[in-house]
């Protein structure tokens, strides 16, 4: 009997491949504030997965922020005052009612160009508009998928989505999105007590989905990291890895 030696049984170990996830901030945002908000859950998944952080094309400008300081920071940028960092976001609402926005094209191209030259990625994780932006390209590459099965399309396919303070878009021109369900394994994160994107909203994008899950809580805008949020989210993405 020939007993391999502890040389030769470390040769034979294979690396664990970990899980890539791009990772969208939300409006008014940024990559670098996204990584802050993710810690406790990137450090909860730092053996099985990479995040993968990634900035909105889309730089706002004061008359673009729909929020509650618009006017006072229009004010600022009018007296010749800088905003403290670049603001940026995936869209901007040329009109709320009805909703009418401008920027996503360009958004839903550069992501396109960012998995091809840095994918594939397993999953997608979004919060709050970047949550909009990950239902929405899980939809969009599936319907291409659906249409051209033998083409590229299939490197673009999600294993699974998180989506923390998500919802759906309600611009007329891309209602189609939503015509068919979303098949892409899905987490959804959302608080009950949000005053930005109202529960009901994310249970909307939620129900766009087959056979979704959830994680609710009782807090407000943001990515919660309770033990209990941390484990929830880090075991629905742990199920995907090799």
């Amino acid at each position: 009997m020939v007993v391999a030696t502890s040389k030769q049984q470390q040769s034979t170990v294979v690396p664990v491949q970990k899980l890539r996830i791009l990772c969208l901030h939300g409006y008014e945002q940024d990559s670098s504030i996204f990584r802050i908000k993710l810690r406790r859950h990137e450090d909860a998944l730092r053996d099985k997965a990479e995040f993968v952080y990634v900035d909105a094309p889309n730089i706002l400008h004061p008359y673009d922020i729909d929020s509650m300081d618009n006017m006072a920071r229009a004010a600022d940028a009018k007296a010749g005052k800088t905003l403290d960092r670049t603001l940026k976001g995936w869209y901007w609402l040329k009109s709320a009612d009805p909703e009418v926005t401008c920027g996503l094209e360009a958004s839903i191209a550069y992501l396109e160009s960012v998995i091809d030259k840095l994918g594939p990625f397993d999953g997608v994780l979004g919060f709050s508009q970047g949550g909009l932006i990950a239902g929405l390209l899980c939809a969009l590459f599936e319907r291409r998928y659906k249409e051209r099965p033998g083409s590229k399309n299939g490197q673009f396919l999600f294993k699974f989505v998180v989506i923390a303070s998500g919802y759906k878009l309600r611009d007329p021109k891309w209602a189609y999105i939503y015509e068919e369900s979303i098949h892409t394994p899905s987490l959804h994160v959302y608080g009950v007590l949000d005053p930005m994107i109202h529960a009901g909203k994310s249970i909307e994008l939620r129900d766009a989905f087959v056979e979704p899950q959830e994680f609710s809580f009782a807090g407000t805008h943001f990515v919660p990291k309770t033990h209990d949020a941390v484990t929830t989210i880090q075991r629905f993405i742990e199920k995907f890895a090799k």
